[in-house]
């Protein structure tokens, strides 16, 4: 790492390598508060300072992550061997009924920012934790309403260190899936289309939303584990399967809602991953049916 360490100075320059934090505990940056260090952690303020950054490690070879807001985010105990990399900063601009928000934008920030200006459809995503990107990535949603439904384009950077707008066809969105969870395109910003409403009823909304969520887990953990399979929700199946509330170390499978694992204090990912592999193997014991984690891992399991 040492000798990539150099190589990247070169590229990036003394003042932004200055920036680099050697050894960044990631339990700071997930909503699960788990995490061993990261070899490298950078954040960059700019879009044009991202690019760079990004096009430095793919020249110099670095493996490296990008990091949204850490919520849907599970890192190993060990860490990671390589570059984190995070934009900070995040900006929305509107014209006319089109919201254009940067990838980093927290997906509550932007439904409110919408709202400020008399723009409705997203509310329903109200409370879902997570970026705009990583949002867009997963097609999340909730209460019968996806992002994909509401994206109009995505600006990427491609393979080759190319930065275009796509359409919202070529996003291949389906359920909890778009193109982003296959390929290596990196998304940097996304253009909504929405519609005009008073802002009175969109706050309305808005508030329903966040009291049907009250009754979430409230301790750290990523969200929903697994992705609903179109039969019955995985919560119910875990559940059904006789592990609400089950233990492992300080991992549980939330006595709330079952599709949910939660950091007691001091849990670990490798208690984290006993507890998604138990969960898969009883549900496929009991159900005869397979249970796609929504999760992304990091590091060396």
């Amino acid at each position: 790492m040492k000798q990539k360490y150099q190589q990247l100075k070169k590229i990036l320059g003394k003042e932004e390598i200055k920036k680099i934090k050697v050894g960044e505990p990631m339990d700071k940056h997930t909503s699960f508060r788990i995490g061993g260090p990261a070899d490298l952690f950078l954040e960059a303020n700019t879009e044009s300072k991202f690019i760079r950054s990004v096009k430095a490690f793919k020249k110099t070879k670095t493996p490296f992550f990008i990091l949204g807001r850490g919520t849907n985010l599970l890192v190993s105990d060990k860490g990671f061997r390589g570059v984190v990399i995070k934009r900070i900063c995040p900006k929305a601009s509107v014209k006319k009924q089109k919201i254009i928000a940067d990838s980093h934008l927290a997906l509550n920030d932007l439904v409110n920012f919408a709202c400020n200006h008399s723009l409705s459809g997203l509310e329903n995503l109200t409370g879902i934790p997570g970026s705009v990107g990583g949002a867009i990535r997963g097609n999340a949603g909730a209460w019968r309403t996806t992002i994909g439904d509401l994206v109009s384009r995505v600006k990427i950077l491609d393979e080759k260190g190319k930065v275009f707008w796509i359409n919202k066809k070529d996003c291949q969105f389906s359920y909890r899936e778009s193109r982003f969870k296959k390929g290596s395109k990196i998304i940097l910003s996304a253009e909504f289309e929405l519609e005009k409403k008073s802002k009175s009823e969109i706050k309305r909304v808005i508030r329903e939303i966040t009291k049907k969520r009250e009754n979430l887990p409230c301790q750290p953990s990523a969200g929903c584990i697994f992705i609903n399979p179109e039969t019955k929700p995985a919560g119910w199946l875990i559940e059904q399967a006789g592990l609400k509330g089950k233990k492992i170390g300080q991992a549980q499978i939330s006595p709330i809602h079952a599709n949910f694992i939660v950091n007691l204090g001091k849990a670990r990912a490798k208690d984290v991953v006993r507890l998604i592999s138990l969960a898969r193997k009883r549900v496929r014991e009991k159900f005869n049916l397979d249970l796609t984690e929504e999760i992304v891992k990091l590091g060396d399991f």
